[in-house]
Parts: structure tokens; sequence; C-alpha cells
């Protein structure tokens, strides 16, 4: 009998197609393969035709009972469309569409959008592959977009379909419509890894700068991909992000490298230090180390340059050493002083040098208390902006991105990067609707993006400040506070690598009726406490939290300044030691605002709503005629 071979798929990391297709003469080739749980017991395969608007699934189950599938708003069962099938005791198949309404057995959806394909049941597996509409207009059934989908499972005991009778369930994150991970033969490539074994540090949030020796090369080089290294749960499970930064001597210096970072590498037994202290007790080399080179965030997985494209290194010390900073997040919430991990990255590079050189540029809101969430919030806006003046600064022929990550901590619910020009806004350069902290991507983009000078792009972040139980959410570098950053990889590589802004910190306290606040830095974060007025002395998040009279009109005018209010503009190159211009900025004047094309009012619809598409139509009677077999 004819099994999938999914799972032999993602052990030799290859492309294939799936046999129980082939079953059926059908020969396209499933290049998404995801383990939905931790030991591989079921595996989940899927294809989009975006022409049709149809995306087709496989699964391989580790049950003789049923499998459920589901796609979810949050990761739970409300709101879900859910898809249910298995194989009866006599062989013959069953399959229903169903929806979530609660911790419940599902409803049958009144409209069956799902088809079944195939299945069978072999050696206690079963082996399912259905398909339905992108988007078939139903109001039960979840739409599938670009941005991340929450993906929701369970297998059944047996093949009676009830609430909680499952042999397991759980939920994962993935981007279905997501572009493919570029394909490169990375056993041609140099590998090398550069990482990090040490005790976490006991406090809440940590960030902890290491300086390590990079290869030593004669030439230019390109780098083409990276893979994050985490070899161990405590690794994964406390490993917030980490970045990598080039280290450079300043212009004129008269130091050489060796000189500065001899002593201080991991080579040499120096593990490192917290990145950010007080100014007496600062970390001397990090001063050399601006220049992000990768950035890799939770969830993140191996990021891969298109073909065409390569990071340069080498460039700078041709025969020289070379040298790197790493700072890495350590996340604490209960304060372990007794989890000792790796961390660190993989860097694949060759001596093949790809046509064109790539680079990396940082936009959004500047982290700094300005960035303010007021408590028991569900929907407030903070944006940061790209100004024209700044990519003004661009090359002329303007730069293309190909690639981004969104950025934000556990308040982090919507992100969006809009993009303006000439008074219009453009398609929307990337988004998220359904943010999920866990599961931060370098992502490719569906269409590379072209940004001309003159431009603007605005990165907005909404958040939702409930789940802090009346607490205000501040900016800063913990998980519990926010940030609003994105990073787009982009060609041909620049010396702009920040084109971001920031609510002026010291109005923003001004608005809030501050009239004195001090600030100093303690390990890991900035303390400011307010000294004036005297019914709000104390720590600033603890004073806007529990004695502030956080009213309807406050909340609103809050709102309107963060997102609309006019901010100062930061453009600056991390090499360079000249201040930036100062520049001021906010949304354009009466602009045209983009409105994504909604295939539910374009097309003719019918039975409340519903799109029904030829293909689609001819994938039932091909399904209907499958599972006879």
């Amino acid at each position: 009998m004819a099994i999938f071979a999914l799972s032999f798929c993602l052990l030799k990391a290859a492309t294939c197609a799936s046999v129980i297709s082939k079953e059926v003469g059908d020969s396209r080739e499933l290049k998404n393969i995801e383990n939905l749980d931790d030991n591989g017991k079921i595996v989940l395969g899927w294809e989009v035709d975006s022409v049709a608007g149809v995306i087709t699934f496989e699964i391989e189950a580790e049950t003789t009972g049923y499998v459920g599938f589901g796609i979810s708003p949050q990761g739970s069962m409300t709101g879900a469309d859910i898809f249910i099938a298995g194989v009866n005791a006599d062989g013959t198949p069953y399959y229903s569409d169903r929806f979530g309404t609660g911790f419940e057995t599902p409803k049958v959806d009144d409209h069956a959008d799902w088809t079944l394909l195939n299945a069978l049941e072999s050696n206690g597996k079963t082996y399912l592959r259905f398909s339905r509409l992108l988007n078939s207009c139903d109001e039960e059934d979840y739409p599938i977009t670009k941005d991340t989908n929450r993906i929701i499972w369970a297998m059944g005991a047996s093949d009676t379909i009830e609430y909680h009778k499952t042999t397991g369930r759980g939920s994962k994150s993935l981007n279905l419509l997501a572009a493919p991970i570029p394909e490169v033969d990375l056993t041609r490539m140099t590998k090398w890894e550069m990482t990090l074994e040490m005790q976490m540090p006991e406090a809440d949030t940590a960030y902890w700068c290491s300086f390590h020796k990079g290869p030593i090369l004669n030439k230019t080089h390109h780098i083409v991909a990276f893979d994050a290294f985490l070899p161990d749960p405590l690794a994964i499970q406390h490993t917030h992000h980490f970045i990598i930064y080039n280290c450079y001597l300043p212009p004129g210096s008269n130091e050489t490298m060796d000189d500065i970072f001899g002593n201080w590498t991991v080579e040499a037994g120096y593990k490192g230090d917290f990145c950010y202290k007080p100014s007496e007790q600062s970390f001397i080399p990090n001063a050399y180390c601006m220049e992000y080179l990768f950035v890799w965030a939770k969830g993140g997985k191996k990021y891969v340059l298109p073909e065409t494209l390569g990071y340069p290194i080498g460039e700078e010390n041709n025969g020289k050493q070379q040298y790197y900073m790493m700072e890495i997040h350590y996340d604490n919430p209960e304060k372990r002083n007794d989890a000792t991990f790796n961390t660190g990255v993989t860097m694949y590079y060759t001596d093949a040098l790809r046509p064109i050189r790539a680079g990396q540029l940082t936009i959004g809101h500047d982290v700094n208390p300005a960035l303010l969430v007021p408590p028991n919030e569900s929907n407030f806006i903070v944006s940061g902006h790209c100004s024209p003046g700044c990519t003004n600064k661009f090359p002329e022929g303007g730069i293309t991105v190909f690639n981004a990550m969104l950025h934000s901590h556990l308040s982090g619910r919507k992100l969006k990067v809009r993009h303006f020009r000439n008074g219009e806004e453009l398609e929307w350069l990337d988004f998220d609707d359904h943010y999920d902290f866990n599961y931060q991507q370098n992502k490719p983009l569906t269409r590379e993006v072209k940004v001309l000078p003159g431009d603007q792009l605005i990165y907005e972040c909404t958040y939702d400040s409930t789940w802090k139980n009346g607490s205000v959410v501040i900016g800063d570098l913990s998980t519990r506070d926010e940030m609003c950053e994105a990073f787009l990889w982009y060609y041909p590589k620049m010396d702009v690598d920040i084109c971001g802004s920031s609510y002026d910190m010291y109005r923003s306290f001004g608005d809030l009726g501050i009239t004195n606040i001090t600030s100093e830095m303690s390990v890991g974060r900035n303390q400011f406490k307010i000294l004036q007025p005297e019914y709000l002395k104390g720590d600033f998040e603890e004073s806007m939290s529990f004695k502030f009279n956080w009213t309807d009109a406050i909340r609103e005018r809050l709102q309107d300044m963060r997102r609309f209010g006019v901010h100062q503009s930061v453009c600056k190159s991390r090499l360079s030691e000249e201040e930036p211009e100062l520049e001021f900025v906010t949304y354009p004047h009466n602009f045209n605002e983009y409105v994504p094309d909604n295939i539910c009012s374009r097309n003719d619809t019918g039975g409340g709503g519903r799109i029904v598409s030829n293909l689609f139509l001819g994938l039932v009677l091909v399904g209907a005629a499958s599972i006879l077999f």
C-alpha cells in the first residue's frame, strides 16, 4: 500500500513528492514540510497554487483514529477553521469541515469548504491529502494570508470525534504563504561557528556581549547563509535573540585590531560582560562593534541569501585577524542561577563572489520610554518613521528589499511596514496581523520591493497590554517591555544602516505631567525615577501603572501623539562618528491610503458570500473519485 514519504524527507532535509500524491497521478512536489510536534509523530506538508488560490495539505500522523487539523486566530479552538478526517475500520474514509466555538467538540461548518483528496491507514499511521481555497469568504473559514498562521492539531484515540479524547494535540506557528527559502548547497561552502557556553546571568533580563576571532581572509569573501546554534532545550528556552556585529577600527586610529581585542576574546578565555552598564563601568570594546551583521530572534530558522547576493567579509582586513561581537539577550524571568548552555551562530561563506553585495537596514521607533502603552489597552498603535530625508541618502537608484524580520516583544499583536511615495501609499512592504513572539522569522518576501530616494517607510506596531494586569508597558530591553523595530535585508549594500525615529522622550514625560525625572543604567535595564510631581514620585513604570489617573481623554491623546505626532528622525551609519542631521518627520500630508484587494467583494459570490473556483470544483471531483480506492 502506498504511503507518504514526509518523515523521510524531513530526516534527509530533501525536497520530494509524497508517494500518495503519485498514487493518484499527481507528480507535484511538496517543498514545505514541518513537524507539528517535537517527536515527529505528526508531520505536515503543503503546496500553494497562487493562481487558482488553492492550498493543498498532506499529513502523516501516528494514529489509527481521527486526525484534526485547524487554522486558528490565536492558537486555540475558539474561532478556528478545522478539518477532521480519518479511515474507518472497514477502510472507508470520512471527513468533515468544522468551526471551533470554544473548549468543546467543534461544530460542523454550515458550508463545507475543505475537500478530502485521499486517505489511508498503514502500519499504525494515518495519511491524509486535502485542500481548500485560500479565502473561501465563509465566515466560519479562516482566510490564509501572508502573515503568521497558527496551526492546531489533534490525533484521536479512535474514530469517534470527541473533545479531549485524543492521543495528542498541540499548536505551531507557520507561514503557509512565505516565499521558499533559496536553495543552496551548503556542503560546498566554508562553515564557521561562533559560540559562547556560559552560565546564564541570574538577572531577569541580561544583554551579554562577547568578542570572537573570525576567520583570517586574504581577500573578500561572501557570506551566503546563517543558522542559529542552539543545541539544547535550555538554549532554545532562554535565548530571546542574538545579534552578530562587525568590529572595525575608527578612521585614523593608530591602534590595530589585535591591540584592542587581543585579551578580550572568548578564544583568549574572556567570556564577556554585560553590554549595557553605567558609564563609569563602560565596556570599552563595544564602541568598536556597531554594525549589524546578522539578527536572530526566538523561533527563527536558517537564513539563506538568494543565489545572486552575498554579504561581504574580509574586504577591510585582507590577511589580518577579523573580530566580531555577539550580543545575546538572555531571558530569565525566574532568575535561575543554575542554567549553563551554549548559544551561537553558524555562518557559511565562499570565495566565489556573487554579483551583488547585500546589507541590512534597521527601521522603527527608538527603544526608550516614549514608547509607552497605557494599562489594559488592546489596540494601541506606535509608529516609527524612516524619513524621506534619510532615504534621500540612499543610492541614486534606490535599494531593493528582499527579506524582512518584524520584531516586537510580548505585547506585540500586529506589525506592518507601510510604504509611501509622492503622497501615495504603496502596497505594504510586509505585515503580520497575527504576530507570534515565539516565531520571529527572517522571512523572504514574496515580491522584491524597491525603495527610492525620497520614499518614506513607517513601521506600525499594535500592542495589547491587558496581559500585564493593570500595568503599563514601556519601551526598554526586557521581553516584558517593548520594542518596535524591523530588520530589512536589501541590495546593494550602502552606508546607511539605521533609518528610524522617536517621539521625543522628555516631551513624552511632559505629556504625562511629569516635571522632573532622573535615570540611571542598571544591568540590562534603564531605571527612570520620577521626582516631581510629588503624587507620582517613585519608579516611572510603577507610578504610571498604579498612581496615574488614566482617563479616556489622556489615553486618546497619548495614542494620537505616539502614532501621528512629530518624531525626530534617526538616520545614520553605525560606522560613522558624525552626528546625524536633525530632522522632524510625521505621516505624509493628505496621502492616499493603500487598501488591500478584497477578493470577497471583488468576485461573484453565492451561498452566504462563498467563492467557488472552477479549479477547486475540479479538485472536488478528483477528491470524490480518489477517496473511493
